[in-house]
């Protein structure tokens, strides 16, 4: 297992540029961020799916008086499940634009039936006349790295090195060859072997998970 000490040191010998030292640490911990919140895929047009150590569960207690609450602190993406108090399953709606057109005034009360997720914000219909604990299930953000030896949260043993290394140095030298005219070798090196190891830990994604992505 990589640790935040040995995955700064890879990088710092591949971009030998002291001053930088700062930017590398951060842009570590952005690979990682990046990663686990979706980027443009290297296997096709579309996103790469989540990360399945980032699964969670949480909950969060509905209003009375409108129809969203903020979801939990630790959310990143993709709402998979909706459970109300009672054990029952709420439809979760395909899209946020399907779910408005629907709910136009977002002003249905009663039982919770139909929900969904908007820039971090849950939604739902009805609004409940007393607060309801609803059960979510969804994908975590990572947390940060920090002390040398903590870990990349998420990130599958086989690949921390290949993916945040690589997506680093990659990072780094766009700001350092940023201007050059003509062609930039570094960024474009370490862009592809990032790139690689991208299309690696999406191919060793369960299908399910990279199903998601899909619809």
């Amino acid at each position: 297992m990589a640790t935040f000490g040995e995955l700064q040191e890879r990088v710092a010998m591949l971009v030998m540029d002291d001053s930088l030292e700062a930017m590398l640490s951060s842009l570590i911990n952005q690979g990682v961020n990046e990663i686990a919140g979706g980027m443009q895929s290297a296997l096709g047009d579309w996103t790469t799916p989540p990360l399945p150590d980032l699964f969670t569960i949480g909950t969060v207690d509905t209003s009375t008086s409108v129809a969203y609450v903020n979801m939990p602190t630790n959310f990143q993406r993709d709402l998979q499940l909706v459970v109300r108090s009672t054990g029952q399953e709420v439809n979760i709606a395909n899209s946020f634009i399907e779910f408005t057109e629907t709910y136009p005034a977002l002003d249905k009360t009663g039982i919770i039936s139909e929900a969904a997720e908007q820039g971090g914000k849950f939604y739902y219909q009805g609004i409940p006349s007393v607060s309801e604990s609803v059960t979510l299930h969804y994908y975590r953000r990572p947390v940060d790295m920090v002390d040398n030896d903590d870990t990349p949260d998420g990130i599958p043993l086989h690949l921390q090195f290949s993916l945040l290394v690589n997506y680093a140095a990659w990072k780094a030298y766009e700001f350092i060859e940023d201007g050059i005219e003509g062609e930039t070798p570094n960024t474009q090196k370490y862009m592809g072997l990032f790139l690689s190891a991208l299309r690696t830990l999406e191919l060793s994604v369960p299908y399910d998970n990279r199903g998601l992505m899909l619809r």
